[in-house]
This record gives structure tokens, sequence and C-alpha cells, in this order.
């Protein structure tokens, strides 16, 4: 007779056995491993039964497998989803071709009849406290899952909040420059002379470009990761004219610095997206304005090297500590070591960074604090052409 069915919150082992006395008496040695047992001499019942309830493993008697043959009863169990990681032990004839087929159906311990049940109990352990292990470690995986899910999310909610904002301050911001300039010419038509009030619009027209320029420098980084910048390679006539009108886009000049230009004719014409090369030099024009005190020597240099030109911005200022000069390309980070009290995104040179890789080249610098820093980069000599995916779409 069979037993009554365990609790179905208690974890068991199910026994099919040809017989209820075989069943017995290795229900006796799995009951040492702490585990309930069902045992199961009917075929049909033993289906029914594992439709609905889950065992921690099943040991399967090929004398109860012989009286189906019709049947490939371990692969109707084996396909079952609530079975498919449950320990299999076959208990079965030594017979090599037999053993093979068993094992090729998802029997994970072929034990040869007749058997010691000592060794049935220490199989059973074995692929049990597996099972716990697999168990473990798709338990971690699954919160892992769950938890990078979460982090994108929350990273994605924040690259949407971010550019919403910045997006929003970009028309405020070039009002209240327009006013500023406004304010500004009509100084200058009334004839008035208050170098104090001069001096103090054209300080504030002077953060508000800066403010615009970070604001479109964060909104150009998440385009350009996006692939939604434009990029368009064309022939640049006069490089050297090209890093003059980047100094002009810095947000208040030179600022009583001293600026050097130094380009090798064979680089003074070069293929290259105008606009992001200008606004690249800037960034580090600005940036190296920021770095060093007024009086100070910037210069800016360009030469062929090998298949590529190669770019720089020098200044003679602070200089990066080497523990920045690894994280200063990175989004919202800039060196702690700095002879200013403004504050930066640090988008700048993280613009910088996917404007140089966007033309196949590289950017790098080599700083020492004290001594100033030269930010290099390079613009391969055959600068690839747009791909496809980069055009613009529109209101991007």
């Amino acid at each position: 007779m069979m037993p009554a069915m365990p609790d179905a919150r208690a974890p068991y082992v199910l026994i099919a056995m040809a017989t209820e006395e075989r069943g017995t008496g290795l229900a006796k040695v799995v009951a040492e491993l702490d585990l309930a047992v069902e045992i199961f001499t009917d075929v049909e019942k033993l289906l029914y039964h594992t439709r609905v309830a889950v065992p921690e493993a099943v040991v399967l008697e090929h004398a109860l497998v012989a009286k189906v043959p019709q049947l490939d009863l371990i692969g109707l169990l084996r396909r079952r989803p609530s079975l498919a990681d449950v320990p299999f032990v076959y208990l079965g004839p030594d017979l090599s071709e037999h053993r093979a087929r068993v094992v090729e159906q998802g029997v994970d311990a072929y034990l040869t009849l007749p058997t010691a049940p000592e060794l049935v109990r220490a199989h059973l352990q074995r692929l049990l406290e597996r099972r716990q292990v697999e168990r473990g470690l798709r338990t971690a995986l699954e919160q892992s899952r769950r938890f990078e899910q979460a982090y994108k999310e929350s990273e994605r909610v924040k690259d949407d909040l971010i550019h919403m904002l910045v997006h929003d301050l970009k028309s405020p911001i070039s009002s209240v420059m327009g006013l500023l300039d406004h304010s500004l010419e009509m100084l200058k038509s009334t004839g008035r002379e208050d170098a104090g009030l001069d001096e103090l619009l054209s300080l504030a027209r002077s953060e508000s470009q800066h403010l615009l320029n970070l604001a479109a420098n964060i909104l150009d980084v998440r385009r350009m990761k996006e692939g939604h910048m434009p990029y368009a390679p064309a022939s640049i006539e006069s490089l050297t004219d090209l890093a003059k009108e980047a100094l002009g886009d810095v947000s208040g000049g030179p600022r009583d610095r001293h600026f050097g230009f130094l380009v090798r004719p064979e680089v003074e014409q070069l293929v290259a997206d105008p606009g992001l090369l200008r606004r690249v030099l800037a960034n580090l024009m600005a940036n190296a304005i920021k770095h060093t005190r007024r009086g100070g020597y910037i210069d800016f240099r360009a030469w062929k090297q090998d298949d590529a030109f190669v770019l720089s911005v020098r200044d003679d200022g602070e200089g990066i500590p080497e523990v920045d000069q690894k994280r200063i390309f990175n989004a919202f980070e800039q060196s702690r070591h700095t002879v200013h009290d403004r504050y930066d995104t640090g988008m700048g040179l993280t613009f910088c960074k996917l404007a140089v890789e966007k033309h196949g080249g590289r950017i790098w610098v080599e700083s020492k604090v004290g001594r100033g820093s030269t930010f290099y980069f390079t613009i391969p000599v055959d600068v690839a052409a747009p791909v496809a995916e980069d055009v613009v779409i529109a209101g991007a």
C-alpha cells in the first residue's frame, strides 16, 4: 500500500520501484538524508503525481520502467519543466548499451543492480548538494539581473531628466545673453562711460556663454553616445584659421593669456568634420585657460606622424595630478587640482573624446603638477566617411 502523501512543503525523494517491498527497503536509506519519501509502483499514478508535485530527487528502477516499454518514461518526466533540474538516479542492469541510452535520456546517475543501498544514498547526497549549489547560483544570477535591470532603468530616467532640464535651460540662457548684448549696445549708443558697469555686463555675458556651452556639451555627449550627432567630414583649408576661430568661441576669450599657433604645412589642409573639430579645440583651449593664471602661455600645435595628424594644446599652468589623468575624460569628472573655483561638469573633455573617436582617432593627456599639461589627439590621414546610422533624427 502506498504511504500517505507527504506535506507539500516538506522536501522528499520520489522512489519508483516495481514492488512496494523494494521501495520500502530503499526508503530507510533515503530517510538518513532527513528527507521524506514517496513510493510509487504504478506508472500511471507516477505520471499523474509528477504533474503537480516536485520532488528533490527521483529514483527509478528498471523493472518498473520495463513494464511500459511503449512509453519513453524518462523522457516524459524530463520534459516536464518542473523536473528539468531534478536529479535522476536509475537502478538498472549491467548492460552498456542500455546504460548509454538511459544516460542520453537525462539520467544523472546510473547504478548497476544489485547495488548497496548505501551507494544509492551517497549518490543522492552528492546530487542534492550539487542541486542546492546550482539553486543558489540561479538565485544570485536572477537577483543580479533584476539589479542590472533596475540600474539601467534608473540610469535611463536620470539621463532623460538631465536631457530635459538642460534642453529647457538653453532658451532662457539664450534670452539672458540677448538682453545682456542689448544692454551693452545701449550703453555704447548713449555714449555713457561706465567702465564698471560695462565690465559687469561683459562678465555676466561671458558666464552666460559658459553656461550655454556646458548645456551644449551635456546634450551633445548624449546625442553622440546614441549615434544621433551630425558627422560630416569635409576638407579644411586652413587648420590655423580654424584653431583661431575656436579660440574666439571660448567664453571670455584669451583672458590675458598668451597664445601661440604652430601648424606644420603638411597639416594645414586635412579632412575632418569642421564643426566637431572646432568645438574640440575650443573645449581644450577653454580647459587650458581654466588651468592657467593670467599671463600664462598656451599654444596649439599640429604635425603629421605616420598615418595620422597629431594636434595638441599645451599650457604652462598648474598641471593635473596623475590620479586624475585617468578619469578626466569621463562624464562629470574633473581634476580636483585647480586654481579656479568655477565648477565644470567635465562634459567638455568627454565631448572631445567622443568627437575624436568618431573620427577614428584617440586623445590623451601628459601632465605634471606645477609644470603644465598637454592634451594630444590624432586625426587619421584617411578619415572615414559617415555611416548611415549617424544621420540626424529630426528633433533629436
